[in-house]
């Protein structure tokens, strides 16, 4: 959809202004940066009030699309998004034929790179896949039961051969299960961090390293994860395909989850997910009461927020929730926003 067709379309679903003759609503000059969300909050006081009507109204297919130069008007309580001058003149005119030559014939400027913070990263869950590969701490130089940073530990590798002098991984502990919301299927384990390795020789049998850093106990039988420096930033990159999937898990197990936790998918590399990919978190919305159910009857789903894709494995993924209009849960869908 062109960006003059959906402009259009949003000043039709927005609340409308007052009446012709009432009171000039005041106007507000979008900036670099700015967010609906944030005017929301800051000229009506209710960082709600946008969220709120965009997850009731399902043509609006995306909340960021906002430029610097278009004008809001504030009135009553109200917001719209007000049409320039050259957008009321060609509305009837014929759309352009891609996204690219709307934004030339609409005279906005091309975007810098849009970069979003990944607010420390995503460890906490492991997919069943990477399990199966990891190392384990067998043994260090002494009979003492509790390890510490500087000491000499021996380690089991499943790729022994694969592995060289230094080698970095953490070191977690296995929590509990995580089971897909809808299949039922184990997808993965919770962990805990507890520190960090490094490996400083390969033998014949196992790796030696020297514990860098401990955050918790260290015991035997800790599990060595690959340690992967992971971006401050991710860049936001367009989805190549539209791709849906599910919230099977958070970080630190939250049950109910909003803006800047951290969620983790059942999509992988292998479904075409990768790091800056934003995503609509929606739920299947249920009739009320007093509706006319009809067996099929399908209404359209609830849009409770988006996120951005923040680090990716073959089966799983992380990312990191923007935005929420309301309380996020493990069984809630997953899509590729394409716009």
């Amino acid at each position: 959809m062109t960006i003059k067709k959906l402009l259009l379309l949003s000043c039709l679903l927005l609340l409308p202004l007052t009446a012709l003759g009432a009171d000039k609503p005041q106007t507000y000059v979008i900036k670099k940066g700015d967010t609906l969300w944030g005017i929301s909050e800051k000229f009506l006081k209710d960082p709600d009030y946008w969220p709120s009507l965009w997850s009731n109204n399902p043509f609006i297919r995306n909340p960021h699309l906002i430029y610097p130069g278009q004008k809001i008007a504030i009135r009553d309580g109200r917001l719209e998004i007000l049409p320039s001058q050259s957008e009321q003149a060609q509305a009837t005119a014929q759309e352009p034929e891609t996204l690219e030559t709307a934004i030339e014939k609409a005279g906005i400027e091309p975007q810098e790179e849009i970069t979003v913070s990944t607010l420390g990263g995503a460890t906490g869950f492991v997919s069943s896949s990477q399990l199966e590969t990891l190392g384990t701490l067998v043994d260090t130089i002494d009979n003492r039961l509790l390890m510490a940073t500087g000491e000499t530990v021996f380690v089991e590798m499943k790729n022994l051969e694969g592995a060289k002098p230094g080698d970095r991984f953490l070191l977690i502990d296995v929590g509990e299960e995580v089971t897909h919301p809808v299949t039922g299927k184990v997808v993965g384990k919770r962990i805990t961090k507890l520190g960090t390795v490094e490996l400083t020789q390969i033998n014949q049998d196992v790796a030696t390293g020297v514990i860098t850093s401990a955050n918790s106990e260290i015991n035997r039988g800790a599990l060595l994860l690959p340690l992967e420096e992971h971006p401050l930033e991710v860049t936001l990159k367009k989805s190549s395909s539209e791709i849906s999937g599910y919230l099977v898990d958070a970080s630190e197990g939250k049950i109910a989850l909003s803006q800047y936790d951290v969620i983790y998918l059942d999509l992988g590399e292998k479904d075409g997910i990768q790091n800056g990919n934003l995503l609509y978190i929606t739920r299947t919305r249920k009739a009320t009461d007093l509706a006319d159910v009809r067996k099929d009857l399908i209404l359209p789903d609830v849009l409770l927020g988006t996120a951005v894709v923040i680090e990716t494995h073959a089966d799983t993924s992380a990312a990191l929730v923007l935005k929420s209009a309301f309380p996020l849960y493990r069984g809630d869908r997953v899509m590729t926003i394409m716009e």
